[in-house]
């Protein structure tokens, strides 16, 4: 990423996380309407793991129908793990906006629940991964297995979820300050992951190209 670029994505993300914790106001909706500004970091990690799994299923289905090209097998494990981080994120931030209105971290919620076995299915991707010696069967299953995840991850996170009974308003209606708040750090966090993706990605074309000069060696 452009030196300007993550100038301007630092700026960005300060001033967008000044505007959630200083600027926006109590949402009288929510029980605990001075602490329901978590929900403008919540949603927007919520919104970017849903993108990056998507990327992770494309590269995923790239890698299978391009040649298995071992650059896109590590642009596809990239995206999954920063979608199992957002997941995480989700999770943790999920958890303090439950205790705050909701008197306890965990309810059993079905988002709650569901958010939960994504982590599961990030997890046993990359154990799945390290289980396989092989690098182009490793590929090649990952590619797989991330395209169901890639599937399972909008299912999970928001259809199902949606069709159920739910602690998770489903009446409330944000306001323009909030609003931009969660918009405004959706773009922020997802240009945090494109940064965090360029930079693996970086690492693995050298890593290949040192481990291809040492098999022509």
């Amino acid at each position: 990423m452009a030196k300007l670029a993550k100038i301007f994505l630092g700026l960005w993300m300060a001033v967008m996380l000044a505007y959630v914790f200083l600027k926006l106001p109590p949402a009288e909706a929510f029980a605990s309407p001075e602490l329901a500004r978590v929900v403008a970091l919540h949603l927007p990690n919520a919104y970017v793991a849903l993108v990056i799994a998507c990327v992770a299923g494309a590269y995923g289905w790239r890698y299978l129908a391009r040649g298995r090209n071992p650059l896109d097998d590590a642009k596809s494990a990239t995206a999954a793990a920063l979608a199992g981080l957002f997941c995480l994120l989700t999770t943790v931030t999920g958890s303090i906006f439950a205790s705050v209105q909701w008197g306890s971290y965990w309810n059993w919620d079905p988002r709650e629940t569901a958010v939960t076995m994504l982590l599961l299915v990030y997890t046993a991707y990359f154990v799945l991964r390290a289980s396989i010696d092989d690098p182009e069967r490793r590929g090649a299953i990952s590619a797989v297995y991330v395209l169901f995840a890639s599937v399972l991850t909008p299912m999970l996170g928001y259809v199902i979820p949606k069709m159920m009974m739910s602690l998770h308003p489903t009446n409330v209606k944000f306001d323009a300050s909030y609003r931009i708040a969660i918009y405004g750090t959706a773009l922020g966090f997802l240009g945090l992951a494109a940064w965090l993706q360029s930079l693996s990605v970086r690492y693995h074309r050298v890593r290949l190209a040192l481990l291809h000069d040492e098999e022509d060696f």
